[in-house]
């Protein structure tokens, strides 16, 4: 089995694990439905009795005169014990617990009530589910390897980053595919040097938090040399995530075609990744494959697009005919929240050449987010710092952007249909009681400052998170010049 397949394998548990609960869910919504039936059918038939005594009242009421004194004692003690008989009682399920709504008597409502409440016909909303496909792709930014982030994730037996991503878990794991830019290597020790290499625990960790694949077309592509680089392919394949962008050598590069394709829910998604350069490093004769660049000239001033290598990997995706393709785009200025005109360029050159989203990084910033439903397209031209040291404006705080994607299959047409994003927040030992250098949702952290929980922010972070979720809002939206 290639890593390709490996990891469509791990997508494809994935969804079979998402569709389970999704079909555990619908029978607990059958079952509900039949439970508030059952109560409706209880409810009516006690109306009905009381209505019939009420009647019956009204009758012996008018006869009282004639009616013998015996006679009338036993239509009285008829009308109050009738309705004890009908009305809904405690009941109690198999494990002893009590229910005194009712609810539970619906297992026993009589075969043909509960067989007049199916539908032979599927419902509304299966039948939905039958014409369309939905998928949800999350992307964050930058994973910053640094000395300090490896210092706090040290153990007397290696590296542990349980508690780094435990918080942001839940957001990138729910995604159907989970992307993210790797600004490191995976080049063995020493560690967290000018290589900017991290350990394998590290890859690890990515993938138990549910990351898919990550770019390493980026500026710390060969800061450890081709070898580092080839070292860091087979340290994410190992570990269960498809790199994108960078290739072994120059025959991985003609194979590939210079791009990868991931199946999810049955939508083929191709992903692509260049880089604007790397440290001003050139890769060496031989190699000049192993990272996709987005200038002719990336090793000095980036302003001549190499248009005819970019064209060339789009054309050969185009030939796949995926239903989506994914742009991984290191670019732009670090710590700087203007688009240039090289991007804009970019931009255009790709949006004409097939590519449905762009995912930006390198700037360690949030930048706009353009969103054109009717061309169904999305750029995000720079998505931040997913974690790092947080040590300069505006990079403790980014987002994890989602991405709904939606296929009609009757048709086969494919659309991006939304977009939402959960705001994150990178936090150092000092900001919070409950310590650690890691990432958390930066609501849920609020709230928790709010209801005093037990490992709560310190204020100064509370008052830091409220302007970053302004500044957030300010970005994503900032209109482009």
């Amino acid at each position: 089995m290639t890593p390709e397949q490996d990891i469509n394998e791990t997508i494809h548990r994935r969804k079979a694990t998402r569709e389970e609960r999704r079909r555990k869910a619908e029978q607990e919504r059958r079952k509900m439905k039949l439970r508030l039936l059952a109560v409706t059918f209880v409810i009516v038939a006690v109306v009905g009795v009381v209505a019939l005594f009420s009647l019956k009242d009204g009758i012996f009421g008018a006869e009282e005169s004639t009616l013998p004194p015996q006679t009338q004692t036993e239509s009285v003690s008829a009308a109050e014990t009738a309705p004890e008989t009908t009305a809904p009682s405690e009941t109690q399920s198999d494990d002893g617990q009590t229910d005194p709504t009712g609810l539970m008597a619906a297992e026993t409502v009589p075969e043909t009530t509960q067989a007049a409440s199916k539908s032979t016909k599927p419902s509304e909303e299966t039948k939905k589910k039958e014409e369309f496909t939905v998928i949800h792709i999350a992307a964050a930014g930058d994973v910053n390897v640094t000395p300090e982030m490896l210092a706090n994730a040290q153990t007397p037996d290696g590296y542990d980053f349980t508690e780094a991503f435990r918080d942001v878990s839940p957001v990138m794991s729910s995604a159907d595919l989970t992307l993210l830019n790797l600004e490191g290597t995976f080049a063995g020790e020493p560690y967290g040097d000018e290589r900017s290499s991290a350990p394998a625990e590290l890859a690890a960790a990515l993938k138990t938090i549910g990351v898919d694949a990550i770019q390493t077309a980026n500026s710390a592509s060969i800061r450890a040399g081709i070898l580092g680089l080839q070292s860091t392919i087979d340290t994410l394949y190992g570990a269960g995530i498809v790199p994108v962008g960078t290739f072994y050598d120059s025959d991985a590069y003609r194979s590939s075609g210079g791009y990868t394709i991931v199946e999810v829910q049955g939508l083929r998604i191709a992903l692509v990744g260049f880089t604007k350069g790397m440290d001003n490093l050139g890769l060496p004769k031989g190699s000049e494959d192993c990272v996709n660049v987005l200038y002719e000239d990336y090793t000095t001033i980036y302003e001549k697009v190499d248009s005819d290598r970019i064209k060339k990997v789009l054309r050969r995706v185009e030939e796949e005919k995926p239903d989506l393709t994914i742009a991984m785009l290191h670019w732009g200025s670090e710590y700087n929240e203007d688009i240039s005109e090289s991007q804009k360029s970019i931009r255009k050159l790709m949006l004409n050449n097939g590519v449905d989203v762009i995912l930006g990084t390198h700037s360690h910033l949030v930048q706009t987010i353009d969103y054109n439903p009717d061309a169904s397209t999305l750029v995000a031209y720079s998505l931040g710092d997913f974690f790092g040291n947080a040590d300069q404006p505006g990079t403790n705080y980014s987002l994890v952007l989602d991405i709904e994607v939606t296929r009609d299959n009757l048709t086969g047409d494919v659309r991006i249909t939304d977009y939402t994003y959960t705001p994150i927040f990178t936090l150092k030992p000092e900001d919070s009681a409950a310590g650690g250098h890691r990432v958390v949702r930066l609501q849920d952290a609020m709230s928790r400052y709010e209801t005093n929980y037990l490992g709560k922010i310190t204020p100064d972070i509370y008052d830091s998170m409220t302007r970053a979720l302004k500044r957030l809002d300010e970005r994503t939206h900032k209109e482009l010049k």
